[in-house]
């Protein structure tokens, strides 16, 4: 990236115009419930063309702009399967992430994961997965290992046979398809790395208790174990990319400060070297790197920050910052020849939008490209504040509180509590940030505030935050959340008798074990896509080679897993429950959330269950997403009853 100077800015928005129909009362469900409009933007290697994920009636899938002509743009989606996932390989080829339902016999539901080339136009198709055996395993045939931005023919991906526990690297033709086997899997490696001339370096496995690091010098050369951890301990080190040096790589480790920091790390003396970002308050979450070289490096305090250490990118940042001063800008995207950049620019509440960055010769034009969501109008979104508070055995507890619009923290005086709804994350090694989420906005159009507590055991906060968490599902890391009521109700936010608790995924199991544990604190409580019996989570996380470190390990105390699967436990629930799951979700079987609708009706509870037949775990697709904001809005309303009456907002419908 170069200097630049005499920055213009061009308003030219080709996507839907922003703002809703003023018509007076709330905003439409919907509004919140549809798919953004641009996500995971990209540009070409030439620069000419955008590709996007987007709703394409209805579903997600691809769409490809061109920037420099008035060609008009269109939608690329594969067949039954919708895209999760894309790259550029040339300015004529993408490489997708194409995913459906399936069902592997004996199994719960699964999805059948493809990696597809395709030629922009959408003809061309190939599928660079079907020649391995992809059902013979509990997770798809899909990852990208290195794109080969020197070898416009080949792409790296990592497959597994049969009858293998690791997976080969194999060199793949985008165009007839054919591969080649470059590393056979070895030594239960699940995540291969590639040095910046696309040969493969690195390994990391995990297995019988230990994350283990594999490194070679050459292509000549074998595979040697270099570092091991225990499982618990992986935070202490974790490998992340080769670095620009020979035999030293990248990684992250909470060691020396307690937070993750990112250092050099010295492959033949087994040591780490220079710290090259560290904060003491919150980990460091991301490392930006240009074969090797380091560029800036993220952290998230309240909002996404980037630091860049590189002086042209940082250069960069601090003239698209003085154009856009009123949001926070990212530099996610840019050409090779570094002539066009994407940038993202959000902040606080708002969702977001997209510019992109040309230069000509002496100077630059930013362009707006449009709205993540052009439907939602500024006006109506809900203020969002950084909120913390002490759980019961003295940890403090982050997290953020959604208000009403026209409503602020703290209260002003004279001001009544409202109905509240706490909302834990998924995950659960994951966190809510201040940024904009469409269902805690939804709840608050509604005249509802909204907690969401960054429990114990969620990321960012260090390794014993995250460690605290451990074996603590419906233990410790529920304490929280019903502590974060009692904060709620101590500082007047929350009417006491009018709180509920919805969650998706990890988050759904939350809820169903507050209406479980703590009755008496909620009103309602729905679960999306919950899980509800641990003895099939902790099956299935023995047979994926991918698990999740944060799981509720009570593998010698079938008594805990027991006593913590809410499913063995529905005749204590006292409360309205509302369950949704889609019937084509891998991540939780919607068998969890069958069952547990079973165990309810047989229990005779209050009970009222939603299924979507072609949806999955995070419903990407749009009426259904809508569907289910339609259902929770009824639910609440006939739980909470009417919310405090919103401050009128310009260009909110009915």
């Amino acid at each position: 990236m170069g200097k630049f100077r005499g920055l213009l800015v061009a308003m030219l928005v080709w996507a839907s115009g922003l703002g809703q129909a003023a018509a007076g009362g709330l905003p439409a469900v919907e509004i919140f419930g549809k798919l953004p409009a641009i996500e995971s933007p990209k540009l070409s290697p030439g620069g000419t063309m955008l590709a996007y994920l987007s709703s394409v009636d209805g579903r997600r899938c691809l769409v490809i702009h061109h920037l420099d002509s008035s060609r008009p743009s269109h939608g690329i989606c594969p067949g039954a399967f919708e895209v999760r996932w894309f790259a550029w390989k040339t300015d004529e080829r993408l490489i997708l992430e194409a995913y459906a339902a399936s069902r592997l016999a004996g199994s719960d539901s699964a999805t059948e994961d493809r990696l597809v080339a395709i030629d922009v136009s959408g003809a061309h198709s190939r599928n660079l997965s079907d020649a391995r055996d992809q059902r013979a395993v509990d997770f798809g045939q899909d990852e990208v290992i290195d794109m080969l931005s020197e070898d416009p023919a080949h792409i790296l991906v990592a497959l597994y046979r049969s009858d293998a526990d690791s997976p080969d690297v194999v060199k793949i033709n985008i165009d007839n398809g054919s591969m080649r086997t470059v590393i056979e899997g070895q030594n239960h490696i699940s995540r291969w790395h590639t040095d910046a001339k696309g040969q493969v370096r690195l390994g990391i496995a995990v297995a019988d208790g230990m994350v283990r690091t594999y490194y070679r010098d050459d292509d000549d050369s074998d595979f040697h174990l270099v570092h091991q951890v225990p499982v618990a301990d992986a935070l202490s080190f974790s490998p992340l990319a080769l670095a620009d040096t020979p035999g030293t790589l990248w990684v992250a480790s909470s060691e020396t400060t307690g937070r993750q920091a990112i250092y050099r790390y010295d492959v033949r003396s087994d040591r780490l070297l220079e710290r090259y970002a560290a904060r003491s308050d919150v980990d460091i979450d991301r490392l930006i790197l240009d074969r090797g070289r380091p560029l800036g490096y993220g952290y998230t305090v309240d909002e996404p920050t980037i630091v860049y250490t590189d002086p042209s990118s940082k250069q960069d940042a601090e003239q698209i910052a003085a154009a856009l001063p009123d949001f926070r800008t990212t530099i996610v995207d840019s050409t090779p020849d570094g002539r066009r950049l994407l940038i993202f620019a959000a902040g606080g509440n708002r969702p977001g939008a997209y510019y992109l960055l040309t230069r000509n010769r002496d100077k630059a034009v930013l362009t707006s490209l449009g709205a993540m969501r052009p439907d939602i109008d500024a006006a109506a979104l809900a203020p969002v504040s950084p909120v913390s508070y002490r759980a019961r055995d003295g940890l403090t507890i982050h997290g953020y509180v959604t208000l009403p619009p026209g409503m602020t923290l703290p209260p002003g005086p004279g001001a009544k509590s409202i109905p509240f709804v706490i909302m834990p994350h998924g995950g659960p090694t994951a966190r809510d940030d201040l940024g904009f989420d469409y269902i805690a906005q939804m709840i608050a159009s509604r005249g509802y505030g909204v907690l969401q507590p960054n429990f114990r055991g969620s990321t960012g906060y260090g390794a014993a935050f995250e460690r605290a968490g451990f074996q603590q599902w419906g233990l410790a890391m529920e304490d929280d959340l019903a502590d974060g009521v009692r904060w709620l109700v101590s500082q007047k936010l929350a009417d006491p008798a009018r709180i509920c608790i919805v969650g998706w995924s990890y988050g759904g199991y939350a809820a169903l074990m507050g209406a479980i544990k703590t009755p008496n604190l909620y009103r309602c409580a729905a679960s999306m896509a919950g899980v509800t019996d641990l003895r099939r989570r902790l099956d299935r996380a023995s047979r994926s080679r991918l698990a999740d470190l944060n799981l509720p390990r009570y593998d010698s105390d079938p008594v805990a897993v027991d006593a913590n699967s809410p499913l063995l436990h529905a005749d204590r629930i006292r409360i309205p429950v509302l369950l949704a799951h889609g019937r084509r979700d891998f991540t939780v079987p919607v068998e969890d959330t069958e069952a547990m609708e079973a165990a309810l009706r047989d229990a005779g509870k209050q009970v009222e269950a939603i299924y979507f037949d072609d949806d999955d775990h995070y419903l990407y697709r749009e009426e259904d997403r809508i569907a289910y904001l339609k259902a929770l809005d009824r639910f609440l309303a006939d739980n909470l009853g009417q919310g405090a009456v919103p401050k009128p907002v310009q260009g909110a419908t009915n």
